[in-house]
């Protein structure tokens, strides 16, 4: 659906861009305050174990350390940090700091110092003794019978969940064909450029504490920190500053209640800023799974039956726990709806760093199993897999009978002939016969846009339209980076009629001044956090409309505010400028009106984003490298609302993708549990170096209950790139690799497989 828009469609630079690249932006890390102390964490060496005695004696006494916090000095209060609105929705597993440690970097305890450097010193200084505990560091291992409880009575279970629609038994009975694989993702890291930091400085004027953070959701953490230091939630402050990279890693709160309660107990500003290694070893991460996929298709090769088991490897505490699997479990029919489905998931405690949000939420794991089982099914049976998929994925007015969501909008078919040209898949014939393989691959994907369903999702937005015309918006969307802001900007601009650059938007999410908004998220906010500014632009909009007729005696039904104009809404004809409407109304005496609305929006619908993604590589099979020539990806996401910022996640996105397919994944000590690859030296994220011939586009559709049509971006554009390399690599190797990353070693091991004795 075409709709003609003066401000929606157009690009503009983001609000924040100046700011950023002439380096005015502020960090956390560059706020200053008087008085101001740092922070050092002490984090449990061993993986498991219980620790029966600490001395903090020569810290204490080390000059300019003003404080030192072990498990003995907190609340014992257990609460989740898991990300998510109230009610509480994982496991209440951890304190804020921990006797029973549970992975190697879990925080036993903390300190306060004038410098830096004198914190690190002090917490060598303590000295401890524990006594160790059987550790696991697969899921399948601490699954057994009679394996030790990392938390006790959960079986090490963090949750689990199963359904069945139809008749699974029967229909696997009748089917044709029945194909059953086993597929394994890697642990990867989030290696944000800006690593968790946090500064909390007293309001001794009003007795608060005034939490500056790098924080995905600040309105959540705010009641995470009254809940987990005992303390009413009006105690606490938080304001978000710029964030130097999130994706899902700094959804929860992971050291920002130990920092609070550090300032508390100091009575001092305290900045914890954590190093590289910790952030790459001691966060969170994403899931690492094991799936368990069986197909039953019909004579014609069309889906009559699916089994799917996950075991998702949690980590030590809940984090967002069973969540991940729960999104899972939608996703499983989503893509390829089948009317015998039978889902099981189990999240699984273990003795290795916690794994929590990122990115896309459990989709990219999905996404490579299903994919590759696809492209594994169309050899095993000759089929073309670009036709095979067209066959068998979703079309609009499907009801997807596991989440509730019903199909509204769709263009992938259109996105998957447009790439089958652009890749040049059809005259792909190469000469293979050397060493070096060449090979093409394609995939599908489809993703969300809010939590719709599952979990709170209200949000709140102001709007202020000013004597001359401008208007100020006020909402809770956090920026992260993603253009969040920008985005509110335009949909204020376009709803009132007003230039862009009459719009303002102040920085930061502050829960004094903000209204509530749970967090960016799920690809939620210019679904959920759009459509609440929209209402209250619209009806400021309305406001004035209504008093321009009355003032000048016009035909309400036949007029319009367009491009800072009142105008003739049939004839396009200006009749006055904006202002002039609003600056009476503003000082009529005596009958002034200021023109102010609060609206808030909760989303009773969810659509869902396509996605259609193409590779072409190279394989040399004496050393397992492969190098990836061509990178396609293309993205249904209904209306774009602004295509240069959308534009650099759809690439951002595309290549963050490209290290799941290809080189990411933390390395746990198989004896010791503690991680291998702690720098970026050794944690193998793309660089510029890397970018192969890449190029992205977007294909528009209409998704109604939007603001303007619009669907998410964010996430699902994480999800296509590592499938389309591990199905042309198959393609090139006839090889299949149901394992990511695709490392050199992993390839060549799978080409050159051992022969046992």
């Amino acid at each position: 659906m075409e709709k003609n828009y003066d401000v929606i469609g157009k690009s503009v630079p983001r609000s924040d861009a100046y700011a950023k690249v002439t380096g005015q932006a502020k960090y956390v890390a560059d706020l200053r305050v008087p008085g101001l102390t740092y922070g050092k964490i002490l984090h449990s060496p061993v993986a498991h174990a219980m620790f029966t005695k600490i001395d903090t004696t020569a810290a204490k006494a080390l000059p300019g350390v003003l404080d030192v916090i072990t498990y003995e000095d907190v609340p014992e209060i257990d609460y989740t940090s898991c990300g998510h609105p109230f009610p509480y929705d994982t496991p209440q597993d951890m304190r804020i700091l921990n006797r029973h440690a549970r992975y190697v970097g879990d925080m036993i305890a903390a300190v306060v110092a004038e410098t830096p450097e004198i914190a690190a010193e002090a917490c060598r200084l303590i000295t401890f003794e524990y006594d160790e505990l059987p550790a696991y560091f697969d899921p399948r291992e601490a699954l057994k019978e009679g394996a030790y409880e990392i938390h006790e009575g959960s079986k090490n279970l963090c949750g689990e969940n199963e359904y069945e629609l139809g008749n699974v038994e029967e229909a696997f009975k009748n089917a044709k064909y029945i194909i059953e694989e086993d597929f394994e993702t890697p642990i990867i890291a989030h290696a944000q450029i800006e690593t968790h930091v946090s500064m909390v400085e007293p309001d001794r004027e009003r007795g608060r504490w005034l939490v500056h953070c790098s924080n995905h959701c600040p309105f959540i953490l705010r009641e995470r920190l009254g809940h987990a230091l005992g303390m009413p939630q009006r105690a606490f402050r938080v304001v978000k500053s710029y964030v130097g990279g999130g994706f899902g890693g700094k959804q929860e709160p992971v050291f920002e209640i130990l920092n609070t309660l550090m300032a508390i107990r100091t009575k001092r500003p305290v900045i914890l800023e954590i190093t590289r290694e910790e952030n790459l070893a001691m966060t969170r991460t994403r899931h690492a799974d094991l799936i368990h996929i069986k197909s039953g298709l019909d004579e014609n090769f069309r889906f009559v039956a699916r089994d799917v088991e996950f075991i998702c490897n949690n980590g030590g505490y809940s984090s967002h726990g069973h969540n991940v699997a729960y999104n899972q479990a939608s996703h499983v029919a989503y893509l390829y709806p089948v009317e015998n489905l039978h889902f099981r998931a189990r999240s699984v405690y273990t003795n290795i760093q916690v794994a929590g949000a990122m990115r896309a939420y459990g989709a990219p794991q999905w996404h490579f199993a299903m994919e590759s089982h696809i492209d594994n099914i169309c050899q095993k049976f000759g089929l073309d897999r670009i036709e095979f998929r067209l066959k068998n994925h979703a079309r609009i007015g499907g009801l997807f009978n596991a989440a509730g969501i019903m199909l509204r909008s769709q263009n992938l078919d259109d996105m998957i002939e447009y790439g089958r040209k652009e890749i040049g898949w059809d005259d792909f014939h190469p000469d293979n016969s050397g060493p070096i393989k060449r090979g093409i691959g394609m995939c599908i994907g489809n993703y969300a846009q809010n939590v719709y369903g599952h979990s709170v999702e209200v949000v709140g937005a102001r709007c202020i339209v000013h004597e001359d015309g401008s208007a100020t918006i006020f909402s809770g969307t956090t920026e992260i980076g993603q253009g969040a802001e920008t985005t509110m900007q335009m949909i204020a601009a376009e709803t009132l009629g007003i230039p862009y650059e009459w719009v303002n938007m102040p920085d930061g999410s502050d829960t004094d001044i903000t209204p509530f908004d749970p967090g960016a998220y799920a690809s939620r906010q210019t679904n959920v956090g759009g459509n609440a500014v929209k209402k209250a632009a619209l009806a400021c909009k309305n406001q004035i409309l209504d008093y321009a007729a009355k003032d000048r005696e016009l035909d309400r039904d036949k007029i319009d505010i367009k491009r800072g104009f009142l105008v003739n809404s049939e004839t396009g004809e200006e009749i006055c400028p904006l202002k002039d409407i609003t600056w009476k109304m503003v000082y009529s005496f005596p009958e002034a009106e200021l023109i102010e609305h609060f609206a808030y929006h909760y989303p009773m619908a969810n659509g869902l984003t396509y996605l259609t993604a193409f590779a072409e590589v190279e394989v040399d099979t004496e050393t397992g490298a492969v190098n990836v020539l061509k990178l396609r990806q293309y993205l249904d996401s209904g209306q774009i609302i602004n295509p240069l910022a959308a534009k650099g996640q759809l690439y951002g996105g595309a290549m963050m993708s490209y290290g799941y397919g290809l080189t990411e994944q933390i390395l746990i000590n198989p004896k010791t549990g503690a991680v291998y690859n702690d720098t970026l030296l050794d944690y193998k994220i793309p660089t510029f170096a890397d970018v192969p011939d890449l190029h992205c586009e977007f294909f528009s559709s209409y998704e109604p209950d939007t603001a303007y049509g619009n669907k998410s971006v964010g996430e699902p554009v994480n999800i296509g790139a590592a499938c389309a390399i591990r199905n042309a690599v198959f393609n090139a190797t006839g090889v299949p690799i149901n394992q990511n990353p695709l490392t050199p070693e992993r390839v060549w091991n799978h080409l050159h497989p051992v022969e046992e004795d």
